[in-house]
Formats: structure tokens, C-alpha cells, sequence
């Protein structure tokens, strides 16, 4: 049971410290850039590397590799997305 909530933390890991990089690297700037930064720079490192492990010759994902990809991707989002909501709640409630 230790394995896959090992592997859910290094994804979260490899998806929120990018993240919170980008939304700190635009702070100061709109709303929407902020959380397009903050989006893109989570999928920085997670897509490309599943990518990589999903169409390599020793994969485990099963027979269909663009299914797991998308799922990743999608992991990805939601914790880019879960990243910008607690960074924003931040600066909030600091401006107050």
C-alpha cells in the first residue's frame, strides 16, 4: 500500500513546486496570467516524463498509453489548478 501513496506524492510534488515557482514568478501581474503560469508550469515536468514512461518499451500502463497520458495530464491540471486556489487564498487574505 506504501507504493501508490508514494507515487501520489511524488506527483504532487513534481506538479506543486513548479507551480507555485510560476505563480510566485507572476505575482504581481493579472489574475489570468498568474493562473496561466501557474497551470503551464506545473505540466512542465509531469507530461513530458509520463510521456516518456508511457511510450518507452518497458511500460506498465496498460495497452493504450494516450489513456494514461491524458489521466496524468489531467492529475496534473487539478493539482496545478488546487495550487493557484491556495496561493490566491494566501495572497488574500495577506492584502486584508
Amino acid at each position: 500500500m506504501n507504493g501508490p501513496i508514494f507515487f501520489i506524492a511524488i506527483i504532487v510534488i513534481l506538479v506543486a513546486f513548479p507551480a507555485f515557482v510560476g505563480w510566485k514568478f507572476k505575482q504581481k501581474s493579472d489574475q489570468f496570467v498568474r493562473m496561466a503560469s501557474t497551470i503551464v508550469a506545473g505540466q512542465v515536468i509531469l507530461t513530458p516524463g509520463i510521456i516518456w514512461l508511457a511510450y518507452s518499451e518497458d511500460r506498465n500502463f496498460g495497452d493504450n498509453p494516450l489513456k494514461a497520458v491524458i489521466i496524468y495530464a489531467a492529475m496534473g491540471l487539478m493539482i496545478s489548478i488546487m495550487t493557484f486556489v491556495i496561493m490566491e487564498i494566501r495572497k488574500t487574505s495577506q492584502d486584508k
